[in-house]
C-alpha cells in the first residue's frame, strides 16, 4: 500500500469526504419529464420566470439528499398538481459544463385537475410535432429524440 493511501485510510471519513468534495467538480443536477397522456400528447408547462423560451418540459434542480425519481415527482406535483407514473430514464443531458439532467419517460392522466403554482403560467398536452414555438430548443429537441426512440421500438 502507498504512503497516500495510508494516509487516507487513517483520516476519519468525514475529513476525507470533505477534502474529496473540495477537489471535485461540483454542478447542478436536475430532472426533467417526458410525460405522456394516453392519447400520447406531451405535457409541457410555460413558466414565469423564462423569457426567450417560456415553455418547456416539467422539472427542475434535485434537493440535498433527493433521488431523481423523487425529484421529478416533487417537481410535477408542485408546478402543476398532477401525479405521475415513471416509466424509466430516458437519457442524461449534458446542459453544460454545471448542470446535468436525468430525463424521465413518464405517464400522467390528462384528466386530473391543474392546480398551477406561482412558477407556471399555463400548461398543455402537445403533440409531439405540434410543441409550442418558443419551446426551450433543448427539451423540443428531446421530445424529438423520443418520440423517434417510441416509434423504433413499436
Amino acid at each position: 500500500m502507498t504512503i497516500l493511501a495510508t494516509i487516507y485510510r487513517l483520516v476519519p471519513r468525514p475529513i476525507t469526504r470533505l477534502v474529496l468534495w473540495a477537489l471535485n467538480a461540483k454542478f447542478n443536477v436536475g430532472a426533467v419529464g417526458i410525460f405522456r397522456s394516453a392519447d400520447g400528447r406531451i405535457l409541457v408547462l410555460k413558466h414565469v420566470y423564462r423569457h426567450a423560451h417560456p415553455w418547456a418540459l416539467p422539472g427542475g434542480y434535485l434537493q440535498h439528499g433527493e433521488t431523481a425519481e423523487a425529484g421529478i415527482v416533487r417537481e410535477l406535483r408542485e408546478e402543476t398538481g398532477l401525479v405521475a407514473e415513471i416509466e424509466r430514464v430516458f437519457c442524461v443531458d449534458d446542459v453544460d459544463a454545471w448542470q446535468r439532467e436525468i430525463v424521465f419517460l413518464g405517464r400522467v392522466n390528462a384528466n386530473q385537475p391543474l392546480l398551477l403554482n406561482h412558477e407556471i403560467a399555463q400548461a398543455g398536452f402537445f403533440a409531439a410535432d405540434q410543441l409550442p414555438a418558443d419551446m426551450l430548443p433543448r427539451h423540443a429537441g428531446l421530445v424529438a429524440r423520443c418520440a423517434a426512440q417510441i416509434l423504433a421500438e413499436h
